[in-house]
């Protein structure tokens, strides 16, 4: 894909690389990015030879969530009437995904970006990273977060992220087996394309018949679990500005 693609999408010896690409606004989503996002997951789903995704950021950060600018925007963007549909495109494509998904947290996952890297079957964060869920204490929903947590995680793990809003250092991630590995922030990237391709050098198929069997042996059904979490939490009003990192 161009550089003005707001997603990089490339295949390497099995490896889908899927990059989300706006890194001037941190990796912020707006709607045409979640289309996209959900357009090279679907593909690296039905591409026979890819055997392991690295969901990864642009410009050393994972995703500072919904860009507000945005989807605050007047007049509003075209986008916007189906940034709903968008979204759960994004999320269904992940939970359909046919092959493990490495994440690499670099820096942060922020509200609605934190959804995108809990999604992953395996996160490698960097030593300083961290992932914050502030939309309860915001007064906002957050069903895509609690979608994939209450999938991955036990009800404590679930509650400490989702009700109190705290920023969750990496090694607290660790404890918490959310991370799979804390390295050092210089080598996230590097040290999750490892370990993606890793899964990507097993023999063919093997991958994608590991991942339908711990699905089926959890009694899985991610998009059902999704669906459940929209109504369980629908979103009303507009998106609140609140305060973006500095660095």
């Amino acid at each position: 894909m161009s550089e003005e693609s707001l997603i990089n999408y490339s295949i390497a010896a099995g490896l889908a690389t899927v990059e989300l690409n706006r890194p001037h606004r941190r990796n912020a989503v707006i709607g045409p990015m979640l289309d996209a996002l959900a357009d090279a997951l679907n593909a690296a789903s039905a591409d026979e030879s890819v055997q392991a995704v690295l969901l990864c950021g642009a410009g050393g950060a994972f995703c500072s969530g919904v860009d507000l600018d945005e989807y605050n925007a007047d007049p509003a963007p075209g986008w916007l009437a189906n940034s709903a549909e968008s979204t759960a495109a994004a999320h269904n494509a992940l939970a359909e995904c046919t092959v493990p998904i490495v994440v690499a947290l670099e820096r942060y996952a922020i509200n609605g970006g934190a959804a995108y890297a809990l999604a992953g079957d395996l996160l490698v964060a960097g030593e300083t990273a961290w992932i914050q869920i502030g939309e309860v204490i915001q007064g906002l929903p957050a069903p895509m977060n609690l979608a994939w947590l209450s999938l991955r995680h036990p009800p404590a793990v679930a509650s400490r992220l989702f009700l109190t809003g705290e920023r969750i250092p990496a090694p607290d991630l660790l404890a918490m087996s959310i991370a799979h590995r804390v390295v050092p922030d210089d080598s996230v990237r590097t040290e999750a394309e490892s370990l993606a391709q890793r899964i990507a050098d097993s023999p063919p198929g093997s991958a994608r018949r590991a991942k339908a069997a711990l699905r089926q042996l959890y009694g899985h059904d991610p998009v059902a679990q999704l669906a459940q979490a929209r109504e369980s939490m629908p979103i009303r009003g507009t998106f609140r500005p609140t305060a973006a990192p500095k660095n």
